[in-house]
């Protein structure tokens, strides 16, 4: 919500690869969800490096995150990170930057919850380094098979 209009529209020029967005869905919807959504439960941030834009991710909390979610958990939703900065390490450190982010400006979340393509191995690899442990059951979703991971904060 506090996207300068520059930084919107970099968010919107990242280049994403065809299989995150295919699991993740567009950065416009994104942005348009994130935009239309209860301030208080619903947040996107851009990923910066050296203060520019390579990535963007959404979280969500209270009625407005999935019914999977359970109670003081906050989901973050499609993060993605430009093609050109991948391998880089951007989202294993974004992953603590936003869990940061959460202790400071919603001190009641206990943990942030995720559902990971069963094939995204990048993305689980950078899940689990960052310390992100699979819970529950894998369960088929609207791409194909996905694990369910946490973070306790």
């Amino acid at each position: 919500h506090t996207l300068e209009a520059a930084a919107r529209d970099d968010v919107l020029a990242l280049q994403i690869s065809a299989p995150q967005i295919e699991f993740a869905g567009p950065v416009a919807r994104s942005v348009a969800a994130c935009e239309a959504g209860d301030r208080a439960e619903v947040a996107g941030l851009a990923i910066l490096v050296e203060g520019g834009v390579v990535g963007w991710v959404v979280l969500k909390r209270g009625t407005s995150a999935p019914d999977w979610v359970p109670p003081g958990a906050a989901v973050v939703g499609g993060l993605r990170v430009d093609v050109r900065h991948q391998g880089r390490g951007v989202g294993g450190a974004a992953l603590g930057a936003m869990a940061r982010w959460v202790a400071r400006q919603w001190p009641e979340v206990s943990q942030l919850v995720l559902r990971v393509d069963d094939g995204n191995v990048a993305g689980i690899r950078a899940y689990e380094k960052a310390g992100w442990i699979e819970t529950g059951e894998r369960r088929v979703g609207r791409v194909g098979l996905e694990r369910t991971m946490s973070l306790l904060l």
